[in-house]
Order: structure tokens, then C-alpha cells, then sequence
């Protein structure tokens, strides 16, 4: 469980206007017309310069319900990369920008840049819906990108997906969820700061038993948080407010602080990428600049790439995006072949404790039985009980890293393994 942290009073900007419920999102864009691109006006479509590529050259599924309740708000598309002989491709996720104002944009969430990058480099493209502040507060919009995820792993099988690297990307208000992704992944269940508690999980879907862990984030012009607006020049508009159920960050500070993702910031977190435009007159450079700062700050494996441009995806750092996602998946794939390589000394010669095809068992000779648990990457107990030398069967884990636990002694460890 990530560590409870207080408000971290972070000088950070962010949408911010008064009254702006009159104008009313439709696909993605505002009703009043306020898409002016680089002519000064307000684009919230986020397709920025060098779109590369057509989307309609690739297989699609649409319109899957990932939750199971048919809200338009919980349904998703899945782009599938041209046959390249392979029986699974890795993920991005990417989601719309709409200052959380839209549960039906996924038809144009910046799919001539981020998604035909994605497909062109081999990797299965999803485009979730998400529900708005106006049909449920927050926490309800990251509730559904992690049942996303979870609803990804669930069918991985059916849809030929490498749970073993999925990765997020987002704009805008899409970005403020992809990074919150990244900085979250380790929390489970409730989360509390303060007087505040939230459940940043959730539990929607038919997968709650799947992990909803990302593996890297892209974060293009994202107002990851908004609880002070003192850095840079926005325009005032203030959605934020009315996630949290219409209280600014001085009414409700706490439910501010569970909004942005600043606040759950550790070393744990997923390498990410931000990208940022030095013409932003919606979300500042300076908030993207300050984000990165923070998560090097941690630790975090991270990349900063500042443009000139406005708000919006910047399509020529479309191609950094796949590099940067292709160096985490490739350390990722060379630091789980160096434990497969290592992993029969471990057990055999350190531990007494062998694995052998499907079987995982006390090897050596005239060890008493003990008391075991066995536990996944993300501290959840699988199975516990007694370990002797017949063993226990592991035939249903699913590929991936492992923990065994035995009990009985207050300085035993973690003894990893992969499968």
C-alpha cells in the first residue's frame, strides 16, 4: 500500500473558469465553437502538427462495454496493429482530452497522431470512454480508466494482448488521468488525506481480480494539478471545482489533493513522459515542467519535451512517445530475463526451495514442512497453507513475478520467482 501523504501545496496552474457550465461538451469539442487551433482560439480536440497516418487502415472493435452496466461512459474501442505474424502486441491506452466535461469522445481522441504512432510500432490501441463530473464525482473518472485496465488483462487472451507492458498516454484532461495512473498504481482500495477519503480503485467491472498496474504514462499538456493556480497565464476556467462537487481548493482542500496526481508521487511510480507547449493558454508549460520535476525529484524514471506549441498533442514528438515507451518495454523484457536467468540458483542453492515445470515444492532433503504464503507483484496473498517436498501446483498463475512468504519466522523474506 503507497504511503499516505499530506497536501503538498504545490505551485501548479490549471483550468480555471468561472461559470463555464453554460457551454456543454459534444464529441470532444465545445458547442460554442471554441477550436481555434493555432489561431489564438481554445482547442480542446488536442490533434496538434504532424498527424502520420490513417486510423481507418486498421482493424477496429467498438463500442465494448467494459464495465457491464451500458453507460455510455464506460465503453471503449480497440485498434488492432497490421499482421505482423506475432500472437499478442503490447497496449497503449490513450484518452480525450474534454476537461473531464465529455463520456463520449473516444471517436477523436487524437487518433492521426498518438493512435496510428501507436499502431504503426506494433502496439494495440484503446480509446476508453470515461463518465463526467456530471454523472458522478470524482473519484468515478479513474475508477473507470483502472477498470479499463483491468477489463484489458481479464481478456487478453480473446483480444491477443502482452499484459506485460501496458502503457497510458492521455491529453489534456486526459493527461491529468494517464499521469494520475502512473502515480497511483500502487494504491489499493482507500486513500485519506486529511478529512478526505476516497477509494481510488474502485471495484467496477467483472475483473476486480486483475491488476489495474500501467507500465508507463505519456502526459501531453495535462493539469495534473490544480489546487494553485500561480504558475503561468491560463484562461479561467475551473471543471476541477465540480469534480470534487463544486468547492474550490481553499473550501476543500482535501478533495483537491486526492484529485491531483503531485499528491501520490513516490519512487514506485511509472517511468513517464511529459510533453508540453510553450503556447499553452490553457494549462501552462510551467505545470508540465513542475510535474517532471517532481517525479525526478522521486526518482521516477522520466523525459521532458517542451515545444512551441499550443494545447494539444504535438504530433512531431509522437515518435519520442513510442521510443520512450519501447525503452521501458525493452527494460522491462531484459530485467525479466536476467531473473529467469538467475532464478534456479535462488531457489535451489539459497533457499531450499525448488521449481520445476508447474511445480513449486521443498527440495531439500528431510526439510520439515512450513507454513507458506505466496503472494503477486502488487502484495496480494494467492494461496498460503503447508509446503513440503510434493509441493504445490502452480499451473494457474499466469505468467509473471512472484513472491513466496514462509512463515514462522520473523526475519524470513521474500523469496522471488517467475513464471
Amino acid at each position: 500500500m503507497k504511503r499516505q501523504l499530506l497536501t503538498l501545496g504545490l505551485a501548479l496552474s490549471c483550468f480555471a473558469f468561472n461559470g463555464y457550465s453554460q457551454w456543454d461538451w459534444n464529441g470532444g469539442g465545445w458547442n460554442g465553437g471554441w477550436n481555434g487551433g493555432g489561431n489564438g482560439g481554445w482547442n480542446f480536440n488536442g490533434e496538434g502538427s504532424g498527424n502520420n497516418g490513417s486510423i481507418g487502415d486498421y482493424q477496429k472493435k467498438g463500442d465494448i462495454d467494459y464495465v457491464g452496466d451500458n453507460h455510455v461512459g464506460h465503453k471503449l474501442d480497440i485498434y488492432f496493429p497490421k499482421d505482423d505474424g506475432k500472437a499478442t502486441h503490447p497496449v497503449i491506452i490513450h484518452i480525450y482530452g474534454s476537461a473531464w466535461g465529455s463520456n463520449n469522445s473516444k471517436g477523436s481522441a487524437d487518433l492521426g497522431t498518438v493512435g496510428t504512432a501507436a499502431l504503426g510500432a506494433g502496439y494495440i490501441l484503446v480509446t476508453p470512454n470515461h463518465r463526467t463530473y456530471n454523472d458522478a464525482l470524482y473519484p468515478a473518472q479513474i475508477n473507470d480508466i483502472k477498470a479499463v485496465v483491468r477489463y484489458l488483462r481479464g481478456n487478453a487472451e480473446q483480444l491477443g494482448i502482452d499484459t506485460s507492458f501496458i502503457a497510458i498516454s492521455g491529453f489534456s484532461s486526459g493527461g491529468h488521468l494517464a499521469s494520475l495512473m502512473g502515480t497511483s498504481r500502487n494504491v489499493e482500495g482507500s486513500y485519506t488525506v486529511g478529512s478526505a477519503t476516497m477509494d481510488i480503485e474502485g471495484n467496477l467491472g467483472n475483473y476486480t481480480n486483475e491488476s489495474s498496474w500501467v507500465d508507463a504514462v505519456c502526459d501531453w499538456s495535462g493539469p495534473v494539478d490544480c489546487r494553485v493556480k500561480s504558475c503561468g497565464n491560463p484562461i479561467n476556467m475551473s471543471p476541477e471545482n465540480d469534480m470534487v462537487g463544486g468547492c474550490n481548493d481553499q473550501q476543500c482542500p482535501d478533495k483537491h489533493a486526492l484529485l491531483a496526481a503531485n499528491t501520490f508521487i513516490d519512487p514506485t511510480d511509472a517511468p513517464t513522459m511529459v510533453a508540453h507547449g510553450s503556447a499553452d493558454n490553457i494549462v501552462p508549460q510551467c505545470e508540465g515542467k513542475k510535474f517532471y520535476d517532481d517525479l525526478k525529484a522521486a526518482g521516477v524514471d522520466c523525459e521532458y519535451f517542451p515545444h512551441s506549441g499550443g494545447h494539444g498533442v504535438e504530433g512531431s514528438l509522437t515518435g519520442d512517445m513510442i521510443k520512450f515507451f519501447n525503452r521501458i518495454k525493452e527494460a522491462k523484457a531484459a530485467a525479466r530475463a536476467e531473473e529467469e536467468t538467475n532464478v534456479a540458483s535462488v531457489f535451489s542453492n539459497k533457499e531450499n526451495i525448488c521449481i520445476e515445470g508447474n511445480r513449486l515444492y521443498l527440495c531439500a532433503e528431510g526439510a520439515d514442512a512450513t507454513d507458506f504464503e505466496l503472494i503477486d507483484m502488487f502484495g496480494k496473498v494467492l494461496n498460503n497453507g503447508k509446503l513440503d517436498a510434493a509441493g504445490i501446483d502452480i499451473t494457474g498463475l499466469s505468467n509473471g513475478i512472484y513472491f513466496i512468504r514462509l512463515l514462522g519466522n520473523e526475519n524470513a523474506k521474500l523469496i522471488k520467482f517467475i513464471k
